[in-house]
C-alpha cells in the first residue's frame, strides 16, 4: 500500500520555490528585495550628504545622475510598452508611472509643485507596494525588475528630498498635491469609463494583479474610498512632518534641516 504524501511542515509562505519564476509577497526573497531597495536609498542619501557638505554644485551634479537614469530608463520601459502594447496596462495613466517622471522634474528643478507631489503621492501612496507587491514574476521575468525600479525611483526620490535636500510640506503643498489627487481621479475615472480599464484601480475594467484597494469593494464605491484615503494620508504625512519639526526645533533646540531650492517663497522650510 503506497504511503500518502506527508504535508509539509513549514506554512507555503516559507516554503521553498523558484525565485527566477515566480515573485511571492511575504515570503523571504520577497523581504530581500525590499531591503535590497531600501538599502540602495539609504546609499543614495549617504553619497548626497557627503556630497552637498562639499558644495551644493557636487550635490546638483549627483541629483542630474539620478535624475537622467530616470528619463533614460523609464523612455525605454515606456516605449517597450507601446511595442507591446495593451490598452489594459500599457498607457501612462497609473499614478507610479507619472510619478516617476514628476519624479525627475523634482530632481532637475527643485520645483515646490513637483516635490509636493512626490513626496505625497510617492511616498505617501507609492511606498504600499514595498509592504504588498502584486507583482507574481521572479527575477528571470524583465517585468519584475520594472516593476521595482519603478517604484524605488518614485519613493527614492521623495526620501532623498526628505533626508539630503531638507523638504519638510507646508499647508500650500498638501493643499496642492490633494487637489491635484483628486483632479487626477477624476480624470482617471473617466478614461477608465470611456476605455474600459483600471488604470490605478479607478476603473471597473481588470488589471492583472491584486491589490489593497481590491478589499475597498466593487467600482464606483471603492473610488470613493480611495480618494478620501489618500487625503487622510496625505493630512497624516504632513502632521508627522509637523510634529517632528516641531520636536527638532521646539524640544530638542535644534537648528533646522540645512533646506536646498529655490528660496523666494517666505515657506521653504515649516520654520521660516
Amino acid at each position: 500500500m503506497p504511503t500518502p504524501p506527508s504535508a509539509s511542515p513549514l506554512p507555503e509562505i516559507v516554503q521553498s520555490y523558484n525565485w527566477a519564476s515566480e515573485f511571492r509577497a511575504f515570503t523571504g526573497f520577497h523581504w530581500l528585495v525590499t531591503g535590497t531597495c531600501f538599502a540602495l536609498m539609504i546609499v543614495c542619501c549617504v553619497i548626497g550628504k557627503r556630497l552637498l557638505a562639499k558644495d551644493e554644485h557636487h550635490e546638483y551634479q549627483f541629483r542630474r545622475i539620478i535624475a537622467w537614469s530616470i528619463l533614460i530608463t523609464q523612455g525605454f520601459i515606456f516605449i517597450r510598452r507601446m511595442v507591446y502594447f495593451d490598452l489594459h496596462d500599457s498607457l501612462p495613466l497609473h499614478m507610479c508611472r507619472l510619478g516617476v517622471f514628476i519624479a525627475a522634474w523634482h530632481l532637475f528643478t527643485l520645483d515646490r509643485r513637483a516635490r509636493a507631489l512626490t513626496l505625497f503621492w510617492g511616498l505617501g501612496l507609492s511606498s504600499q507596494i514595498f509592504f504588498t507587491p502584486y507583482i507574481k514574476e521572479g527575477y528571470g521575468h524583465l517585468s519584475f525588475w520594472i516593476y521595482w525600479l519603478n517604484h524605488i525611483q518614485i519613493v527614492g526620490v521623495a526620501v532623498y528630498d526628505i533626508v539630503v535636500l531638507g523638504y519638510r510640506p507646508n499647508g500650500r503643498d498638501l493643499r496642492f498635491a490633494t487637489i491635484a489627487g483628486v483632479v487626477y481621479a477624476l480624470a482617471t475615472i473617466g478614461l477608465n469609463v470611456l476605455l474600459g480599464t483600471n488604470y490605478s484601480y479607478l476603473g471597473a475594467g481588470q488589471h492583472e494583479g491584486a491589490s489593497l484597494v481590491d478589499k475597498l469593494g466593487p467600482f464606483p464605491q471603492r473610488t470613493i474610498w480611495m480618494i478620501v484615503g489618500a487625503a487622510i494620508i496625505f493630512a497624516l504625512i504632513y502632521g508627522i512632518s509637523r510634529l517632528s519639526m516641531y520636536i527638532r526645533t521646539g524640544v530638542l533646540k535644534k537648528p533646522p534641516p540645512r533646506f536646498v531650492g529655490p528660496r523666494e517663497r517666505p515657506d521653504a522650510t515649516l520654520c521660516q
